[in-house]
């Protein structure tokens, strides 16, 4: 393990050209519901969330309406709330009602405290929206010693009990995991997680499979960019920029809103105090903006 300040965990490099991607039409708002708090302390967390990370402090009822209202003037069409874990917030089933009275919304959660009883309050939140409700929840292993070496003791159990509340209530989650693994094994790996997920009795598992950014903490555990790991004009040779996701999203947080949810520990990233001001192009000058490219990544559900 080595240690790596701020400044080199979030490297920019200073190349004179980078290119820019348009905000071609605003369609997704990410909201931060969670901050950066989170119940868990995950060695590969990219933005390094736990018990004790204000970085972005929980966004409460009145900040998510805020930015609901200068959403639908702005048009947008769905949205996302991530964190830390969103389930800490207090004003959490007051948020996911108000957002769904807007559009269909995606819950991006660890799982580890949907309990029977909350998993009864969402089944009431959707039964009162004509808009989707869906969860997608993050894991690290479908064996329970690796993924709780990653995510901490009893996180497995806890996680798998979040999913089977949810099925029990009508909600069949996404999985998400990141990528540990080579990636000619794709397939089999996908397919075991799909197992996993039968085995909780998901009738239809669906998996979403993230590579990992080398920020927060699995850079401090792994290693950083390397100087040449950046996004240049060649890299959009035969490629549609407006492809990347942050050619139709934004991110809103407690502070401010920033280009995408990868970015949100990253000051340059925030394009300003309002949804409105960040209708305008980014430069693509992180290096995690390589990873999107390279991978064709994208934070939505698919």
């Amino acid at each position: 393990m080595h240690s790596v300040d701020k400044n080199s965990m979030y490297p920019v490099y200073k190349k004179p050209n980078f290119p820019e991607v348009p905000l071609v039409k605003l369609d997704t708002l990410w909201l931060q519901v969670g901050g950066t708090l989170c119940n868990l302390e995950c060695t590969h967390c990219f933005i390094s969330c736990g018990p004790k990370n204000h970085t972005h402090e929980m966004m409460n009822l009145k900040e998510v309406q805020a930015r609901l209202l200068e959403s639908k003037v702005l048009g947008v069409r769905d949205y996302y709330i991530t964190g830390g874990e969103v389930f800490i917030n207090p004003d959490i089933f007051e948020i996911l009602a108000a957002i769904l009275e807007y559009g269909p919304l995606d819950v991006l959660t660890n799982g580890t405290l949907i309990t029977l009883e909350k998993a009864t309050r969402l089944r009431e939140i959707q039964s009162k929206s004509s808009h989707k409700l869906q969860f997608r929840v993050s894991m690290e292993s479908f064996n329970e010693e690796l993924n709780d070496q990653t995510r901490g003791k009893n996180s497995f159990k806890k996680a798998a009990e979040g999913i089977s509340n949810l099925n029990s209530f009508g909600f069949s989650p996404v999985l998400t995991v990141t990528r540990n693994w080579d990636e000619t094994k794709e397939a089999e790996m996908e397919e075991s997680f799909k197992n996993f997920l039968r085995s909780l009795n998901i009738s239809h598992p669906r998996v979403k499979i993230l590579p990992g950014f080398l920020l927060g903490q699995l850079a401090v555990n792994t290693r950083n960019y390397l100087d040449h790991e950046h996004v240049s004009e060649e890299c959009f040779e035969n490629y549609d920029i407006a492809s990347l996701q942050c050619s139709s999203s934004r991110m809103a947080t407690k502070t401010g809103v920033y280009v995408c949810p990868i970015l949100v520990d990253n000051d340059k990233a925030n394009m300003g105090k309002t949804i409105e001001e960040t209708l305008r192009p980014f430069p693509l000058a992180h290096s995690a903006c390589y990873t999107c490219r390279i991978t064709g990544m994208t934070c939505k559900s698919d």
